[in-house]
């Protein structure tokens, strides 16, 4: 297993600089306007412009090899995309246009929030979607198994974020209660402070998640409790919670794995929006408004942590299954 999660982390820095160079190209090529307008501002002249461009080096070309003019090929000492690979080699990702801060440190310190954010929303995407997929194949066509399956559609129809409005408005025009925003208090510090922020916005974001994995595991659970194997057990007299967990949900884990997996990308992706709508001072927002101010050294390093993190979190997916299932063996 050891070799196979190695080869499989060889290929991570491929990946990132594969997607640095397609984010590279993309912020550049694109057509919305000049940097040097939005870090200048509307009455920015023309040599303010100028040295704008040359202060952050966008003057250079993209890449130190380029195609056409004179010559075919030309060489170039200074570019944009070889200045900036070799500082992040050196964990140098930049400074933010709006503020001159560190990229990194901007980064670690709105890591916390998101963390916090997404590891309770999946904790409460699993537990939702686990649980009642369960009890919806256990009781097939019973009434819980219709509302289960109602909540999945609705889970999968119902935006995220139109929820999340919901969750600031209803509770202000109905009991006067205004929503924490804006902030951040550790949950070391002042617990009830820290989950009047994330523990509502978390139950939302992991019912987006749990909807799609309701249904695979109601399914899986299905098939799984039709094979001779869970007859033989519930004939020798087990009990119904022994057979279930030990028997069933265990053969049943390696496509629930792969789904807890793709709602873990969900609810990474549903906690940006989160953050906006909350003010939680996390990476997605972070990633937000560095995306409307056009702010591409942080819009650079987000696209390659995300990267990096989707990665990662399909290595451990995939390392899990041995877990799970002793069958499989990575050799």
């Amino acid at each position: 297993m050891l070799r196979y999660a190695l080869r499989r982390l060889s290929f991570l820095p491929i990946i990132l600089i594969a997607v640095s160079i397609f984010t590279f190209v993309l912020l550049r090529v694109l057509p919305t306007g000049d940097i040097a307008d939005v870090i200048g501002g509307s009455n920015a002249t023309a040599e303010q412009k100028d040295r704008i461009r040359d202060r952050y080096g966008l003057n250079d070309p993209i890449f130190p090899v380029t195609f056409g003019g004179s010559t075919v090929v030309q060489f170039h000492r200074h570019s944009q995309y070889s200045d900036w690979l070799l500082d992040a080699a050196r964990l140098d990702f930049g400074k933010t246009y709006t503020n001159e801060e560190s990229v990194l440190t901007v980064w670690k310190r709105g890591f916390m929030p998101s963390f916090q954010l997404v590891a309770m929303s999946l904790a409460f995407s699993v537990f939702i979607g686990v649980s009642f997929g369960i009890l919806s194949a256990m009781y097939r066509n019973a009434l819980i198994d219709y509302i289960v399956r109602i909540f999945a559609v609705l889970g999968t129809s119902i935006p995220e974020f139109f929820l999340l409005t919901l969750l600031i408005i209803i509770p202000s025009y109905l009991w006067n209660y205004a929503m924490p925003s804006g902030g951040y208090v550790p949950l070391w510090e002042d617990p009830a402070r820290n989950l009047r922020l994330f523990l509502p916005a978390s139950i939302i974001l992991g019912i987006g998640g749990s909807s799609g994995l309701m249904r695979l595991v109601r399914t899986t659970m299905l098939e799984v409790l039709r094979s001779d194997y869970v007859r033989t057990a519930k004939a020798k007299g087990l009990q119904q919670r022994t057979v279930i967990l030990t028997h069933a949900l265990r053969n049943a884990a390696t496509p629930i794995l792969t789904a807890v997996g793709s709602a873990f990308i969900t609810v990474f992706g549903g906690s940006v929006i989160a953050e906006k709508i909350l003010s939680i001072r996390g990476n997605g927002l972070f990633f937000f408004t560095s995306t409307f101010s056009r702010d591409l050294p942080v819009i650079q390093f987000l696209a390659i942590y995300t990267a990096g993190v989707v990665v990662l979190v399909n290595l451990i997916v995939d390392l899990s299954y041995a877990w799970a299932d002793p069958r499989v063996k990575y050799s």
